[in-house]
């Protein structure tokens, strides 16, 4: 009996020890929290609302600082934290981040987003509207495709919401003209507002943020769909973040006929992106050389801050909608589709936002 009560004790004692130090990787530690866009934007405005309560939930950390490194459509910051060195191996970074860019290989993107370090990602849903005195008027999403000619406004092309956009707009039969270049989505919505453009996308932060209140709320323009949203048991339909908003496959019935479903390489194209983007369209990366239980640490943070009232309150305040989180395997299985595209897709895609 007392050799038992010996290991029992002496067990207890290495836990006590083993345990903290598991979880100690960033005691007295100050995480950089790199941005991939400018201050004051969707993703700085999350990211700050994550950098503020997630201490809580890292052992002895001093603090989560936020570093904005915009530019480039999101690739400067990206390729920051891809060339963390030894010294910022623990550094995080939170992205809107743009799969296309590894689709198409993109020169400017120096690290691949499968060799980064996945914490978690944040499922928010996409919806394209415009100017209601686009001629000849439009009363109904449907009344889009009566449309002589609408003009689209968009960052760059190769940007995911140019490219949605743009396959979105052609499986509709719209016709369009895309006016890409735009620096921020503020600047796109300036220009809806000086009559220049007629129509853009944004995210649901977004629109609830800047376009609800300055452009929808005063008449000026009207939400035609939102990129379907995949339910639980894998049907397309609303999401439940924005349920009065017509999903693109309801405006595709009502356009071309109830019994009529999309296809070919533009609707494959779309449902990858869609499948990438709006599971995970807010990311959460560590660097390629992050010690793994560094990795192990943070996404434990991650799951207890997604259950986090105070959390949720504050980022439901400032957002409108719920953190709807994705952590760790599930996350890594959609990073990994980007490894795994066919070839023949990646092709279609270069080849489409060449044009």
């Amino acid at each position: 009996m007392k050799i038992k009560s010996a290991c029992a004790w002496l067990g207890c004692l290495l836990l006590s020890i083993a345990g903290p130090a598991a979880a100690q990787n960033f005691t007295d530690k100050v995480v950089t929290m790199v941005v991939n866009y400018s201050p004051g934007g969707p993703t700085d405005i999350e990211a700050r609302i994550v950098a503020q309560y997630l201490p809580k939930y890292l052992k002895g950390v001093r603090s989560v600082v936020v570093r904005n490194a915009g530019g480039a459509g999101g690739i400067i910051g990206v390729n920051q934290l891809g060339a963390s060195s030894d010294g910022e191996k623990l550094n995080l970074g939170f992205f809107t981040w743009d799969p296309m860019d590894q689709l198409i290989d993109n020169d400017a993107l120096r690290v691949r987003y499968d060799h980064l370090n996945l914490i978690a990602g944040i499922k928010q849903v996409t919806l394209v509207y415009m100017r209601k005195d686009t001629p000849p008027g439009i009363k109904q999403a449907a009344d889009i495709a009566k449309s002589p000619l609408v003009t689209a406004g968009a960052l760059s092309p190769t940007n995911h919401l140019t490219v949605r956009q743009r396959l979105a707009l052609d499986l509709l039969g719209v016709k369009y003209e895309t006016i890409a270049g735009y620096r921020g989505l503020r600047d796109i919505d300036t220009a809806i507002q000086r009559k220049e453009i007629q129509l853009t996308s944004n995210s649901l932060p977004g629109w609830y943020a800047s376009v609800k209140p300055t452009l929808a709320d005063t008449g000026i323009v009207t939400p035609i769909f939102q990129y379907d949203y995949r339910k639980p048991d894998g049907t397309p339909g609303r999401s439940p973040d924005l349920p009065d908003v017509p999903s693109f496959t309801e405006v595709y019935k009502n356009i071309h006929g109830e019994n009529t479903q999309p296809g070919g390489e533009k609707w494959q194209a779309l449902q990858l992106l869609g499948r990438i983007m709006d599971s995970m369209y807010r990311t959460v990366f560590m660097p390629p050389n992050a010690p793994k239980e560094a990795v192990q640490e943070m996404r434990n943070a991650f799951e207890q801050l997604s259950r986090d009232a105070d959390f949720i309150a504050a980022y439901e305040r400032v957002v409108q909608t719920k953190p709807r989180m994705i952590i760790g395997a599930e996350g890594e299985a959609i990073i990994q589709q980007l490894g795994k595209v066919d070839p023949s897709v990646q092709a279609y895609l270069r080849k489409y936002v060449a044009r």
